[in-house]
């Protein structure tokens, strides 16, 4: 790897410039042939080699393997580059302000809930982290609030899709035996290709064999935390939101360290198919 200065090319810039470097040593080969291997787009190929946004984990590795590139040495490379990203975002001499003071709102039901989430995350500035961890995917649900609210995240993420924001989402998986019910692994599927080339959202798996569901957080930029609480039938929740940057950190500090060892949704769809 060359020796670029940061202070002349940004962290996306310099990974931009080893993957050309990559593609140049696989023989350069068009960009339709990089993006058949890599079943993806020739405009997400273009734009992750051009350095206009850093692409995500997932896809790096796609366009990685595509290539015949060491995915070991490209995943250091890639956290390092996003560990660059966030020191700029957060630069150490002016840390985000921080207060003690949180107000609470509770929400009468799911519907209401959902309302609320779908309009403080459309006004999110740069990071959504999410949690969905239920004994039922995603598309059980019938209020149209909850189908709003989802299509609302990959929204956001389409129309934020520069290098300093993005979507994580941590998808619990209830299995048995290691193997998630059919219904779930076919949302899983489906989530996976809506999901392919849009630069700004991430997923990963972790896999549970509780008999009830967990809590779930929705965290937006560092202002405001929503949580809610699965109900005993499938369609019942309640729920909560927090303003305030310190209650905020308590459930981040939680996910950012789930995140870093969970699998992502490429390589758990991929492991289920074995």
């Amino acid at each position: 790897m060359e020796d670029y200065s940061r202070g002349s090319l940004s962290p996306v810039q310099r990974f931009a410039a080893e993957l050309r470097r990559l593609r140049i040593g696989a023989g350069d080969p068009q960009l339709r042939t990089i993006a058949a291997r890599a079943q993806c787009s020739q405009a997400t190929v273009s734009e992750a080699l051009n350095g206009h946004r850093l692409p995500s984990e997932m896809l790096t590795r796609r366009l990685v393997t595509a290539l015949g590139g060491d995915w070991e040495w490209w995943k250091e490379f890639w956290r390092t580059v996003r560990t660059e990203q966030d020191d700029l975002k957060h630069p150490s001499g002016d840390p985000p302000p921080r207060t003690h003071e949180a107000q609470m709102i509770c929400y009468a039901d799911a519907p209401a809930f959902y309302r609320a989430a779908t309009d403080r995350l459309r006004a999110a500035r740069r990071e959504i982290r999410l949690t969905y961890v239920r004994l039922h995917p995603p598309d059980h649900w019938v209020s149209s609030e909850v189908a709003t609210y989802y299509e609302a995240v990959l929204q956001w993420a389409r129309e934020h899709a520069g290098e300093s924001t993005s979507v994580r989402r941590i998808i619990g998986v209830p299995e048995r035996d290691g193997v998630p019910p059919p219904t779930y692994l076919a949302w899983l599927q489906k989530h996976q290709a809506e999901i392919r080339d849009v630069y700004a959202y991430e997923a990963r798996v972790m896999s549970w064999n509780s008999s009830c569901a967990w809590y779930n957080t929705g965290l937006l930029d560092d202002s405001v935390t929503f949580l809610s609480f699965s109900g005993a039938g499938r369609q019942q929740l309640t729920g909560f939101s927090v303003e305030g940057p310190v209650f905020l950190a308590h459930f981040a500090s939680m996910f950012d360290r789930a995140w870093g060892a969970l699998e992502t949704l490429d390589d758990y769809v991929a492991r289920q198919r074995r």
